[in-house]
């Protein structure tokens, strides 16, 4: 028996949102249906005391700050106190209103949503849950549809984050090269044995054993610049021993020159120091020839020279003492300028040396300042790069998208007839009864098909898993009639009988149902929208003849049937 397909369930209706957009009533737009404040389509209305209605938070919000003047009032040159005020408590709830434009004929107003049915229906099961609706990615601030923000935030979200494959460490996408470089367990390659992915931590140590590994020659601090396998450097060594030593004596006589530049300061400096301990010595023995002349007194009388014998040995053994401790000196002072020379020759040495790390440190440095200029460079290429591969993606995606639509209008057109007979075929089964069930896809649309070129577009909606009375037990199955190019030139309403079959393979017995359409429905009035509300047996088909025993499926396959009888047209 033929019935209409049973609405959804209505969900309790929010009131802190502005109107709906105009777009939703299609071709019934009217101005009594249009908020006063937001001059959109009214939700939960408020009528105040001047007459005018109000969307319920459009109200609440114009008032929350204080009394208001009524616009509508103002514009009508109607203005009147204090009823065109309006204030907090001065407006009521307009069920009337209410009841009327939740019964108008809504359209999804997201561009290639093809959803239908009432205001009512759409505020509270479709609203916020359209899968064509404009959202804001959360990370990247990039508006996309909402069916598509499962693979934007797995594939094209910049900001997304990922866990390392190697490390399993989080990580930006935008850091993924700063991440690949510091990764420990990054796979890396030796240069040398040409091993693959050896973790970075474990790097080091094995570059340290591998004899293929290539290594700087040891003579390479006095030029030689030759990078050797380990297990050949000691024939590398033994092959080119003219050359090291030849490079050694370049070296040495570079040494022997910078310590010639520096020598005549050097001996400068000790000269003068030398020049001191002579003049030190000097004194000194003029010290002692002074105690030698003085230690000697004058002879008196005839005891004299008994006085004279008795002091003689003095002066002897003070000189010899003096002679001693000069010698000592001498030899100090010897010592000492050996020492000088050999530190004066080490210093020289040294400041050599610091002279040439002052040298290599400064190409380091400059060498340092050109490789970080290119690496600016190099990532602003990069940046360049990305932005125009991101935007060459966008593109694709666009592309993609188009392309789809072409196909699937391609396909609509490959499989439209236009006698007013439609055959569907619905393969994989199975795998859609599941779905159907798991509530995944419980609905599906045939492509259309027409009475004739010019006459009434058509689809069929079947249900896998049933709908309505019918669900979990039959199978359902629907006829719509959609909006075509040629409805202006069509009688009105549809009025045409329709029989359904689903098609017995073995040509026995087909499961039929027919019914003429209820003129007085909207279901077969003209469609203001892209379909009417479909309408059909919910019963059509016990789910247990769906089984092996029977014919109806074959090759995991099904076919539906539709005729529309064309008497009359």
């Amino acid at each position: 028996m033929a019935a209409q397909e049973p609405p959804s369930p209505p969900s309790s209706l929010e009131g802190n949102k502005p109107g709906f957009p105009k777009k939703i009533l299609a071709n019934n737009l009217e101005d009594k249906h249009l908020c006063n404040w937001c001059q959109k389509v009214l939700r939960r209305p408020l009528q105040a005391q001047c007459g005018h209605r109000f969307c319920s938070f459009c109200f609440n919000n114009t008032v929350s700050s204080g009394p208001q003047k009524c616009n509508a009032c103002i514009k009508e040159d109607l203005f009147e106190e204090p009823t065109s005020i309006l204030k907090q408590g001065g407006a009521f709830p307009d069920n009337a209103a209410r009841r009327e434009v939740e019964a108008l004929a809504a359209v999804c107003p997201n561009e290639g949503c093809t959803w239908t049915g009432t205001i009512k229906e759409f505020e509270a099961s479709h609203e916020g849950h359209c899968d064509f609706m404009i959202i804001l990615c959360p990370s990247c601030k990039e508006l996309m549809r909402a069916n598509e923000q499962e693979r934007h935030n797995e594939r094209e979200c910049p900001e997304r984050t990922l866990n390392c494959k190697y490390c399993k460490e989080p990580f930006l996408l935008k850091n993924i090269k700063a991440h690949d470089e510091i990764c420990p367990k990054y796979p890396m390659i030796c240069e040398g044995c040409a091993k693959k992915k050896i973790p970075r931590e474990k790097y080091v140590d094995h570059i340290k054993f591998c004899s293929k590994f290539k290594a700087p020659c040891r003579f390479h601090v006095v030029g030689c610049d030759t990078s050797v396998e380990k297990e050949r450097i000691h024939d590398h060594e033994r092959q080119c021993s003219y050359e090291h030593l030849n490079l050694l004596l370049h070296f040495i006589m570079g040494i022997k020159v910078s310590l010639e530049s520096v020598q005549p300061q050097s001996l400068e400096v000790a000269g003068q120091r030398l020049q001191e301990l002579h003049q030190s010595l000097r004194e000194l023995e003029l010290k002692m020839s002074q105690l030698g002349r003085g230690a000697a007194p004058p002879v008196q009388g005839a005891g004299a020279p008994t006085l004279a014998t008795s002091f003689t040995p003095l002066p002897s053994a003070a000189a010899a003492a003096l002679e001693l401790q000069l010698h000592s000196e001498k030899t100090k002072v010897a010592e000492l300028s050996r020492r000088c020379q050999e530190l004066e020759l080490k210093v020289g040495t040294f400041e050599n040396i610091v002279c040439v790390l002052n040298r290599e440190m400064e190409r380091s440095c400059t060498t340092m300042e050109a490789y970080n200029r290119q690496h600016r460079l190099d990532q602003d290429k990069i940046e360049i790069l990305n932005n125009k591969v991101r935007q060459l993606e966008r593109t694709v995606s666009l592309r993609d998208l188009s392309i789809v639509e072409m196909e699937g209008k391609m396909r609509e057109m490959s499989a439209a007839t236009y006698d007013g007979i439609f055959v569907w075929k619905i393969s994989d089964f199975t795998k859609k009864r599941q779905d159907a069930v798991a509530g995944r896809a419980p609905a599906m649309f045939s492509p259309a098909f027409y009475t004739s070129k010019y006459g009434y577009k058509m689809c069929l909606r079947i249900y896998l898993n049933g709908d309505g009375t019918g669900r979990g037990t039959h199978l359902s199955l629907f006829f719509v009639v959609m909006r075509g190019h040629s409805d202006a030139l069509l009688k009105w309403p549809f009025n045409q009988k329709v029989t359904l079959m689903l098609l017995d393979q073995n040509n026995r017995e087909h499961i039929i149902d027919a019914f003429r359409p209820d003129v007085s429905s909207s279901s077969f009035q003209r469609p203001v929208s892209d379909m009417n509300i479909a309408s059909g047996c919910p019963l059509f088909c016990p789910l247990s003849k769906l089984d092996s025993k029977n014919s109806y499926i074959r090759d995991d396959t099904i076919f539906i049937k539709a005729i529309v009888d064309l008497t009359g047209l």
